[in-house]
């Protein structure tokens, strides 16, 4: 009995022991040490209103002239003494009591006739790497091509076109060499009729431009139209 009493003590004693030192590590740790707030000192500003720089307005030609008129006008002696003594405006001018910056010569006129001209500058740029659109009006076994910028000086046969509707309007698009000849063929519009759009590729390729001295290949568009007859 007197066993076990003192078993159950050393126990409790040494439970209380140990909690205690439990207790005290985690006080240590987790308790959050409050740093001392330092002395805060008032902040001494000084307001100083600055002043705004005055804005420097510019004269024009006219006010200036205007100026320098009265400023001449006041310092102008009457007609008798400025006889006599023979000073005149220009000379008081030469002397740079006023001086009278010159007018610029801008004309407006001028800029944009600089404008039209470079425009046309870069039409004609533009029209020289360009053969423009021409116009075919197929008729029978005959070809008529109008338009463009370049004179075609041959026109091959046209062969017998076989068809059994009437085929719509035919755009080509063509790259002409500097030499004249047609270097590529492209169809942009088909007719419906696929006999009548190889015929007309193969046409188109052979005819001939004019040579020109420019190394560029140029570009154009040949629309066919049908007639009958």
């Amino acid at each position: 009995m007197l066993r076990e009493a003192l078993e159950e003590v050393l126990y409790w004693g040494i439970s209380i022991v140990i909690n205690l030192i439990l207790f005290t590590f985690l006080t240590s740790v987790f308790i959050v040490k409050v740093k001392e707030v330092p002395d805060i000192y008032p902040l001494k500003v000084d307001i100083v209103e600055i002043e705004k720089p005055k804005e420097k307005r510019v004269k024009s030609v006219t006010q200036v002239r205007s100026e320098a008129k009265k400023t001449v006008a006041k310092k102008r002696p009457p007609q008798g003494e400025r006889t006599k003594a023979g000073v005149g405006v220009s000379r008081a001018h030469e002397k740079g009591d006023v001086k009278v910056p010159e007018e610029e010569d801008v004309s407006v006129l001028a800029e944009i006739q600089k404008k039209v001209e470079e425009r046309l500058r870069k039409r004609q740029v533009q029209v020289k790497k360009e053969i423009g659109s021409l116009s075919a009006v197929v008729r029978g076994g005959e070809v008529k091509i109008r338009g463009g910028t370049r004179r075609i000086v041959y026109t091959p046969p046209l062969p017998e076109l076989v068809t059994t509707e009437f085929p719509s309007s035919v755009r080509v698009r063509i790259w002409v060499s500097p030499d004249g000849r047609v270097v590529r063929a492209v169809l942009v519009r088909r007719s419906g009729s696929a006999n009548i759009d190889s015929v007309l590729l193969s046409f188109v390729r052979g005819i001939r431009f004019e040579r020109v001295q420019e190394r560029e290949v140029q570009v154009g568009e040949i629309t066919f139209s049908f007639q009958g007859g």
